[in-house]
C-alpha cells in the first residue's frame, strides 16, 4: 500500500484508483461510502465533512482486503454479508443468492393481492434461500403462517438467522422439491411461492463474472434441453398441497414465460396472469389450484 497518509480523503483517493482498473467512478464510489461505513462507521455525509479524519491501521486493512476482493469480482454483499430486500436487512453468504429487485416486486405483488385476505392464511415458500420472501411476507402479512422449504441445511442455516434477526417467526423445512415423501405434519396452503432456477446454461455468457463466479449455480441454472424442470416439479407438488382456489406465484425467465404458463395450464391451473417487471419484461406469474 502506498496511501500517502491515513487521512480519509487520501485513503479514498488512493483505493478509487485501484477500484478504477474494473468499476466505473461512481460504482467504485460508491463501494467505498459503503465500506468506510461499514469498517468506519462513516457515513458519506460524515467523509464529506471530516476529510481529514484518520483511520487506523486495522481499518485500513479491512478496507485494503474488501478493496482485493472487489478487484476479483467479489459482490459488495458477500464481502459486507449483508443486503436489503423490501426494506429490511438479511445476511447474506455464498450459500445463497443475493436477493434481486424482481423478487421484490413478487413479494410486492403477493402482499398487494393478500392483505385483507381470511384472517389467517398458510404459505409456502418453496427454494428459500436467505428466507428473503418468507420473512418479508411474515413481517408485512403478520397474520399469515409461513413456511420455508430448501434442500440445504446450510441454506435453512442462513434463513434461520435471517428470521431471527428480524423478528419473523417461519417454519423451517427441509426438503426436496424432487421427492415424493414429505413430512406428514405440513398444512395445506392457500398460497405457494417459488423463485427456483431458471437461468438457461446457454444464457451463461450474458451474465456478469461476479455473478457465475460467486454466486450458487445449483439456484441459478437450468439446462436447456429442460428449462422448466423445476416450475413442474413445483406445480405438480402444488396440486397436492394447495388448496382448491389457492394460489402459486412464480419468478419466472422472460424468455420462456409462455411456454411456463403452458405448462402451469398443463397440469389443471387455471385464471393464469403473467405479469412484467418495472422494465416492462416478463418476470412472474400466477396461477390458481382448481
Amino acid at each position: 500500500m502506498n496511501i500517502r497518509t491515513n487521512k480519509i480523503s487520501d485513503i479514498r483517493q488512493y483505493y478509487l484508483k485501484e477500484l478504477s482498473e474494473i468499476y466505473q467512478p461512481q460504482e467504485s464510489a460508491v463501494f467505498l461510502d459503503m465500506l468506510f461505513e461499514e469498517f468506519l462507521g462513516l457515513s458519506r455525509t460524515g467523509r464529506v465533512l471530516n476529510p481529514d479524519k484518520r483511520a487506523t491501521e486495522s481499518e485500513i486493512l479491512k478496507i485494503h482486503f474488501a478493496v482485493k476482493d472487489l478487484k476479483r469480482q467479489r459482490p459488495i454483499q458477500y464481502i459486507l454479508k449483508k443486503t436489503d430486500f423490501y426494506g429490511l436487512p438479511f445476511f447474506v453468504d455464498e450459500n445463497v443468492l443475493i436477493p434481486r429487485p424482481e423478487t421484490e416486486e413478487l413479494v410486492e405483488w403477493i402482499i398487494r393481492e393478500t392483505a385483507g385476505a381470511e384472517p389467517s392464511i398458510n404459505i409456502l415458500d418453496i427454494g428459500t434461500g436467505s428466507g428473503c420472501i418468507a420473512v418479508s411476507l411474515k413481517l408485512n402479512l403478520t397474520s399469515t403462517d409461513v413456511w420455508a422449504m430448501d434442500i440445504s441445511q446450510e441454506v435453512l442455516a442462513v434463513a434461520k438467522k435471517n428470521a431471527l434477526s428480524n423478528h419473523a417467526e417461519i417454519h423451517l423445512l427441509k426438503h426436496d422439491i424432487f421427492s415424493n415423501s414429505l413430512p406428514q405434519n405440513i398444512p395445506q396452503f392457500d398460497l405457494i411461492v417459488s423463485n427456483p432456477p431458471y437461468v438457461r446454461n446457454s444464457e451463461k455468457q450474458q451474465m456478469q463474472k461476479n455473478v457465475l463466479n460467486y454466486e450458487p449455480a445449483l439456484a441459478l441454472f437450468v439446462p436447456d434441453e429442460d428449462p422448466l424442470k423445476f416450475y413442474l416439479a413445483i406445480s405438480e407438488f402444488s396440486l397436492n398441497h394447495l388448496k382448491p382456489g389457492g394460489s402459486l406465484y412464480l419468478e419466472i425467465n422472460e424468455a420462456i414465460a409462455t411456454e411456463t404458463a403452458h405448462l402451469l395450464e398443463s397440469v389443471r391451473f387455471s385464471e393464469i396472469v403473467i405479469k412484467k417487471d418495472i422494465h416492462d419484461r416478463d418476470r412472474m406469474i400466477k396461477a390458481v389450484n382448481r
